[in-house]
């Protein structure tokens, strides 16, 4: 099974992209590193492979020659160059969360997950997974969902997982208003569970997420909206496209450590304001939608899913221009 590790960055190598690229070639993955206008023009590897600006240009894609400069929706670019490559796993996280060796197991579809059993449609995931009772919630999760955090399983079932989500602790994924009333987050969580999300909704980001190809399309990025938004974003089209075709989403205990990145915690804040006010409207929007079953229309699906959040003044319709390159590079993959 051919396995891609994908990130992004705008720093020199440090420690966690230098155990990746020490790691994926001790497991013969490919690790693509995708740059940015502010990345540092000396940034080199000793085995894995760096775009830089002009690299990705020269890919032929026609996302890679619309996205803007300074965006994290270059990532993008790093999903349609592992499928390109044949990839039949794509493995994303960020360049300040340090991999456990845990995080290059191999990877494999079929797993035993105990199935949450919820009354509540919106989850906190993070409260299945800590070792001590604390109040702490995923960024993405709508603020008055915080506290309907109680969570019970039904019988752990196999099943096949397209799309699997591992939590990194340390200091995780949370959002901006649990930064600024926490100062100090050191937060451990369980590393032996698996969880099949079932009907339930989630937050999903792009930290420590495993796709297989199948669901390669759904990779997509949306590029208008803000840094803090658009993999939550993403994961709630995901959800909503995965979950019409019957397949299951599975989360997983921690393979990874974040140490996180220097952040004005305020201007997280700012960037995230679309993300509180409109996370429950994107879900009855797209709930409300006809979609077509199969993974052939897997694309069409989204587009469909965009063109909605569009006409509901949630998306820009700038998202259009730069969804239709992605789906046109997809297409000739595919082809």
């Amino acid at each position: 099974m051919k396995v891609s590790l994908v990130i992004t960055t705008i720093n020199l190598p440090n420690k966690n992209i230098k155990k990746f690229d020490n790691q994926c070639k001790k497991k013969k993955w490919s690790f693509l590193v995708i740059g940015d206008y502010k990345t540092p023009k000396n940034f080199r590897l000793n085995y894995g492979e760096y775009f830089s600006i002009k690299n990705q240009n020269n890919l032929k894609f026609s996302f890679s020659k619309k996205c803007p400069i300074n965006s994290y929706a270059r990532k993008n670019i790093g999903y349609l160059t592992a499928y390109k490559n044949n990839s039949d796993v794509i493995v994303e996280t960020d360049d300040d969360n340090y991999p456990y060796n845990s995080f290059f197991e191999d990877k494999k579809i079929s797993h035993k997950a105990k199935v949450i059993k919820s009354k509540n449609k919106w989850v906190n995931i993070y409260s299945a997974f800590f070792k001590k009772k604390i109040n702490c919630w995923p960024r993405g999760l709508p603020l008055n969902e915080i506290t309907n955090s109680k969570i019970q399983f039904k019988t752990k079932k196999k099943n096949n997982f397209y799309l699997q989500q591992g939590v990194c602790e340390g200091n995780p994924d949370v959002d901006a208003i649990f930064r600024l009333i926490n100062k100090k987050i050191n937060i451990n969580f369980k590393k032996n569970l698996n969880i099949n999300v079932k009907k339930s909704l989630v937050t999903l980001n792009s930290q420590n997420t495993i796709w297989f190809r199948k669901i390669f399309p759904l990779l997509y990025l949306p590029v208008t909206c803000t840094m803090r938004c658009t993999d939550i974003w993403r994961g709630l089209i995901t959800q909503r496209i995965l979950q019409n075709d019957n397949k299951d989403i599975m989360f997983f205990g921690t393979t990874m450590k974040q140490f996180r990145n220097d952040h004005n915690l305020l201007n997280d804040f700012e960037q995230e304001i679309p993300m509180y006010l409109n996370d429950k409207k994107i879900d009855k929007i797209i709930s409300d939608l006809k979609l077509k079953k199969g993974e052939k229309n897997y694309l069409y699906n989204l587009k469909t899913c965009y063109n909605s959040l569009i006409n509901h003044g949630i998306i820009s319709k700038k998202e259009i221009f730069y969804l239709n390159a992605w789906i046109s590079d997809c297409q000739k993959i595919i082809k």
